[in-house]
């Protein structure tokens, strides 16, 4: 039997084939390669459906690449027959420009869904270009390719450049008449002034998604918007405003049974109880968020939780003396080493250069202060040889 490092070692080779331009040699090796669990099954359709695009096969590409596309809107499937806004004209085959910045789309989320965000912003950059070189008229595909380049923006640490995105792809719905796509703008909004420290427009922008998502009945959409509300709530220091979010968040989590979700808003509940002073209950969540971590998937999701219970060690371990401080200290370094084994897999850099951060300071508490300097450094150099790029 293959080991899994083996695995990881053909899958890669095949990545580098692929960027090589040798998709025909990298479409062989996938086919035989063993992949063992549902993360590398997932990994070899995504490398399968690049290839696929690469060499045009749009049928095969379109196949491989569907269990990454279950939520995407209904509009874009049809859109190449819409030539006006009300006017949907009888179907004809797609032609080939059509069939290519689809599949440069439908690569893009499927990246994002692996948390590839670096590869996800190349796909949706490649899409783009493609609709304005040969001048495609698809607005809704330049739509979700412009917010979607903004996430990927988001991902990097590139906050200016997400919003810029974003607020294109505004515009482009209200050129297009174009509503279907709003409120995940919005939501990307909330997200990029979260992250610049303009909670006051992230909670506009959160709350217009919201009442979008309420609207349309979305419950595991209107989930993640309150669970991002709550992080504006605690950001502005409104820590009872914060519960009720995250608490709501996680009732709708629970109703539609998503283990992410539920395991997010544990997280998030542990870290607003650690700022309350309240230990006890932010260690209580953060069982909580490990009990569900087993049913979950995503490796961003499992790092930043982890991060989060970290986070949640080294306040106990800055109140207590003597031996359980210094084991305290060690506990929450293993935490951190956790998170980084899961954020690793991804190319969630914000993340990871946040984590470092704090991992230098515990490490300095430590008196290691040469691997602190070593790890803030890192993490400096994660963001700012990606923050250029768009």
């Amino acid at each position: 039997m293959i080991q899994n490092t083996e695995i990881q070692k053909l899958l890669y080779r095949a990545r580098l084939q692929l960027e090589e331009g040798q998709h025909e040699v990298a479409l062989s090796s996938l086919r035989v390669l063993p992949a063992e669990d549902e993360k590398q099954q997932r990994e070899v359709a995504y490398l399968s459906g690049w290839c696929y695009i690469q060499s045009k096969q749009w049928a095969e590409a379109k196949k491989v690449l569907s269990p990454f596309l279950e939520r995407q809107s209904k509009l874009l499937e049809e859109e190449p027959f819409l030539k006006q806004p009300g006017e949907i004209l009888e179907k004809e085959p797609l032609l080939e420009r059509e069939h290519l910045v689809l599949s440069w789309l439908h690569l893009g989320i499927a990246a994002v869904n692996l948390s590839h965000y670096e590869d996800a912003s190349l796909h949706f950059s490649r899409c783009l270009k493609i609709l304005h070189d040969r001048r495609i008229h698809l607005p809704v595909v330049r739509i979700k390719a412009r917010y979607s380049l903004g996430m990927t923006c988001l991902m990097k640490g590139s906050y200016s450049a997400a919003i810029q995105h974003y607020e294109d792809a505004l515009r482009l719905c209200r050129l297009s008449h174009v509503e279907e796509e709003v409120s995940h703008i919005y939501y990307g909004l909330c997200h990029a002034y979260r992250s610049i420290g303009d909670y006051v427009k992230a909670m506009v922008a959160g709350q217009e998604a919201l009442q979008r998502y309420q609207q349309r009945e979305d419950r595991p959409l209107e989930a993640r918007m309150h669970h991002e509300l709550g992080r504006v709530s605690f950001l502005l220091g409104d820590f009872r405003a914060a519960s009720d979010y995250y608490t709501e968040s996680l009732a709708l989590a629970t109703s539609y049974n998503s283990p992410t979700m539920i395991m997010l808003n544990c997280a998030m509940l542990a870290d607003l109880r650690l700022a309350e002073q309240r230990l006890p209950e932010a260690r209580r969540y953060c069982r909580l968020a490990l009990e569900m971590m087993e049913r979950v998937e995503s490796a961003h999701m499992k790092g930043k939780t982890y991060y989060a219970i970290g986070k949640v060690t080294y306040a106990e371990a800055r109140e207590a003396e003597g031996e359980k401080r210094q084991l305290l200290l060690w506990e929450t370094m293993d935490w951190f080493q956790r998170a980084k084994t899961q954020l690793e897999q991804t190319q969630a850099y914000a993340d990871m250069a946040e984590m470092y951060g704090m991992w230098g300071q515990v490490l300095e508490d430590v008196g290691n202060m040469e691997e602190a300097i070593a790890l803030w450094r890192q993490g400096y150099e994660i963001l700012s040889e990606r923050k250029d790029t768009k």
